[in-house]
């Protein structure tokens, strides 16, 4: 392989078990490894490597197994997710959770299968209060795979819920 067929690497500034503990949800939903790159209130770069083991790959279109568009739009709101309690500290408390509210313009220009890296780059649009819009671009190998915008607002539980 020549040095320009390698991929950089970036050490992560956040690791897959900080993801874990920052993230509400659980195996097999996490769809963030690790972020690289986080800069607090205007954006963050995390990282999914797709595994032909993942259970929402055993399903195949036409014979090739590939990431659910949905979960590309997971990913991109775990990251957004990710930024968030980092950039207001808003979502820490175990009650607390971000809803997905609108998704605009989301674009798939091409199949994510097993064996790509997923760089999912994040940019705050805005945040008020406890609202965020984040726009995004999914890459693999540096070519856009899914790119648009999501909306969400963090909600709390009541605490008499069990």
């Amino acid at each position: 392989m020549n040095a320009a067929a390698r991929l950089t690497v970036s050490a992560p500034v956040i690791t897959s078990e900080e993801v874990k503990t920052a993230l509400k949800q659980r195996f097999p939903l996490i769809m963030v490894d690790c972020v690289v790159s986080l800069e607090k209130g205007k954006s963050i770069r995390a990282i999914k490597n797709v595994t032909i083991n993942e259970v929402y790959c055993q399903r195949h279109s036409g014979g090739q197994a590939v990431l659910p568009p949905t979960l590309i739009v997971e990913a991109i709101g775990q990251s957004a997710s990710i930024l968030f309690i980092r950039s207001t500290g808003f979502g820490t408390h175990p009650q607390e959770f971000l809803v997905l509210g609108s998704i605009q313009e989301m674009t798939f220009l091409k199949p994510v299968i097993p064996g790509d890296r997923m760089e999912i780059e994040a940019y705050v649009s805005k945040f008020v209060g406890a609202y965020a819009i984040v726009r995004a671009v999914v890459t693999v190998d540096q070519k856009e795979v899914a790119k648009g915008s999501l909306g969400f607002a963090l909600r709390t539980l009541p605490a008499d819920l069990p």
